[in-house]
């Protein structure tokens, strides 16, 4: 940055004469932005997978004659995606809806199947998510199998860099979880060497550099880490259960949504930032602007309410029985 040393002779003479040489643009205003949220409102007998907006519902996705869940949306346009599933009446059915309408299943119903993240980029939609025991990424509906199915798997995020498709998830080792990170459906690396159960939750991805936020066992209790590429730049120190369930960069700061001895907590760059509550989990994390939004749950009697929080503080309710999976921040027009 170059520094600029003005003698006060002449800087009265600028002032006389109005002369604005080296004025600074003024910072244009931040954008106003949409708050999209997925999840689930079990206000009914079934749990109904559901797109809320700017804290109001914007659309049920299912009907509630089967149990159903959002857990992922991406916005892209005037168009709102959202991968989860919905139960056929005996087994979970992968789905991505498009706005309020099914887009495809992408299972056929005979497995268990999840769709955990989805992503837009170039007019594809990709997702990641599970299948039986694959752990799976899908481009529109067209399937790659992370994992050769001998053991247990999972995807449970996908980032899409240019011509790059980045998934986190985990597969089972025979004895414990493995967490690992997928690039273009081949594994790029292990992030545990299997000793103890890991998985991995979220990745985002800055550069060269991919993070990925899971956790590990350390024996006795799970530990919430960040990973940048395979080192560990971020994990709680042990002494509770903790979990890091989201992982978003800017600019030179790392922020983690997660939970630690049951208390709902964001961290930045290592250390606590806020306690989100007292009995709850943050499960998705964006920061847009300086402002730090938060989706996810809160333990209230017997039930878990659906909840968004920004900068630490709660801003919206948005069931009295649910989860908020999944956020998104979409500047308006």
């Amino acid at each position: 940055m170059k520094k600029v040393i003005l003698v006060g002779a002449a800087v009265a003479a600028m002032l006389a004469t109005g002369f604005t040489a080296c004025k600074p643009t003024p910072p244009e205003p931040p954008k106003e932005v949409d708050i999209y949220v997925a999840g689930y409102d079990k206000t009914g007998a079934k749990s109904v997978a559901k797109v809320w907006k700017n804290g109001k519902e914007l659309y049920a996705l299912t009907t509630g004659d089967n149990t159903a869940e959002a857990s992922s949306l991406f916005v892209a346009g005037s168009d709102v995606y959202t991968a989860g599933y919905e139960d056929n009446g005996t087994k979970d059915v992968a789905k991505v809806w498009k706005n309020d309408g099914e887009l495809y299943a992408l299972s056929t119903g005979d497995k268990n199947a999840y769709a955990h993240s989805v992503f837009v980029a170039d007019d594809k939609v990709y997702t990641a998510g599970m299948d039986g025991n694959f752990a799976k990424l899908w481009k529109n509906k067209s399937a790659t199998n992370l994992t050769t199915g001998t053991n247990d798997a999972a995807a449970y995020s996908v980032f899409v860099a240019g011509s790059n498709v980045y998934t986190a998830g985990c597969e089972h080792n025979g004895t414990n979880y493995v967490a690992k990170v997928w690039k273009k459906g081949s594994e790029l690396y292990a992030l545990t060497n299997g000793d103890n159960s890991a998985r991995a939750y979220s990745l985002f991805v800055a550069g060269e550099d991919v993070y990925t936020a899971g956790y590990e066992s350390n024996g006795t209790k799970n530990v919430a880490k960040v990973w940048k590429n395979k080192k560990v730049v971020f994990k709680t120190d042990g002494s509770k259960d903790a979990v890091a369930r989201s992982v978003y960069v800017a600019g030179e700061d790392i922020y983690v949504a997660g939970k630690e001895g049951g208390i709902a907590k964001v961290w930045k760059n290592g250390e606590e930032l806020y306690e989100l509550a007292d009995n709850g989990v943050a499960l998705s994390i964006v920061v847009y602007n300086g402002d730090v939004y938060v989706a996810g749950g809160e333990k209230e009697g017997s039930d878990n309410v659906a909840k968004v929080w920004k900068n630490g503080k709660e801003l919206y309710t948005l069931a009295d029985k649910g989860v908020a999976n999944s956020i998104f921040i979409a500047e308006r027009p």
